[in-house]
């Protein structure tokens, strides 16, 4: 009988079952990120939101998870496709980490609380999450939304580190960097992982986003009726910009996988 920690919440995850399947029954990669800061008003929930309705456009199925006890922003903004979570009880843990090694095809996204960074990170460790999920072809992305303050940069280098199979992605948001130049405290470890741009969004234009009821995803397809049409166009230029770069992001990833494929 496994006696660690560890061992239980991987006998209680995994069953034991983590031996890679051939290559030609492995499933088709499915995305998972996971968005986070040890630090609070890093622009976090923002950029979660944002990925969230870009992976959910077009109809899109997307599985969100809110670790941020207490506050739960958003779970409140898109609670359709959002589960609230905590890591408070190793029976939460085991009950989170069981949905998030399911690869049932669906992308998954975290928004990981500042309070609970470490400790979230400290049990992938434990349990080797990464790795796994990889067996199970999840492919994990951390994107860690980049600051000049020396704990995020540090924070930043001991995730690559500690994950190396995992894509580390700095983000560059304008709105939390005001003009600050880091990009280069936040090295990319591979060229696919170079860091995301998300373009400043006009205080005109926060207000409404922040007050709409529909996916900025809808945007793109279907002006919003509830502002003027100037600030509607400029909103849906900029959430294309924004989702452009998501696109051209998972396509670097897309083609990395193939080379290493194709070198192997």
């Amino acid at each position: 009988m496994a006696n660690s920690y560890s061992d239980r919440v991987l006998a209680a995850l995994y069953d034991n079952t983590l031996t890679p399947k051939p290559t030609w029954q492995t499933p088709k990669a499915t995305p998972f990120y996971i968005i986070g800061s040890p630090r609070a008003q890093c622009g976090k929930t923002f950029l979660a939101l944002l990925m969230a309705d870009y992976l959910s456009q077009d109809g899109g199925r997307v599985d969100a998870y809110d670790l941020n006890p207490g506050e739960y922003a958003l779970a409140t903004c898109r609670p359709r496709i959002t589960t609230q979570a905590d890591l408070a009880t190793t029976p939460a843990q085991i009950a989170l980490f069981d949905r998030l090694i399911t690869n049932d095809d669906k992308p998954k996204l975290i928004d990981l609380g500042y309070s609970l960074f470490e400790r979230f990170f400290a049990v992938c460790e434990q349990i080797e999450f990464i790795e796994a999920a990889r067996r199970r072809s999840l492919d994990v992305v951390i994107l860690f939304p980049a600051e000049p303050h020396p704990s995020a940069i540090a924070a930043y280098d001991d995730l690559q580190r500690r994950f190396p199979n995992a894509a580390v992605v700095a983000v560059l948001n304008e709105a939390i960097l005001k003009g600050n130049r880091v990009h280069e405290n936040y090295p990319a470890a591979r060229e696919s992982a170079a860091a995301l741009q998300i373009p400043l969004m006009p205080a005109v234009l926060k207000s409404y986003a922040d007050r709409l009821s529909q996916s900025l995803a809808h945007v793109r397809a279907q002006l919003p009726a509830n502002m003027p049409m100037g600030h509607a166009l400029e909103l849906r230029s900029w959430t294309r910009r924004v989702f452009l770069e998501f696109r051209e992001f998972e396509l670097r990833l897309t083609l990395d996988k193939l080379g290493t494929s194709l070198r192997a």
